[in-house]
């Protein structure tokens, strides 16, 4: 399967019109930007941040849930004042 190239677009960073997929990877190096997709692989970002959320709500995984509460209710206490 042959995926087609990507429709001109105007860069919001710089107002240059993108014509391809090359020239948008070397416009996003050009600017130090990246892709919602480089953070999409097995492993990456999304899915370390995944496993971080869900591990606050396993039990023995080092976030006592007491604690928590006493933080949150000692926060807000302070900010009520």
């Amino acid at each position: 399967m042959i995926i087609g190239d990507i429709e001109e677009f105007k860069s919001p960073v710089d107002g240059t019109i993108i014509t391809g997929r090359a020239a948008m990877r070397s416009h996003f190096k050009q600017h130090g930007l990246t892709h919602v997709s480089d953070y999409n692989s097995p492993g990456g970002y999304w899915d370390k941040k995944r496993a971080e959320r869900e591990k606050a709500y396993t039990p023995g995984a080092g976030y006592d849930r007491d604690r928590r509460i006493e933080h949150l209710k000692n926060a807000y206490d302070k900010h009520r004042r």
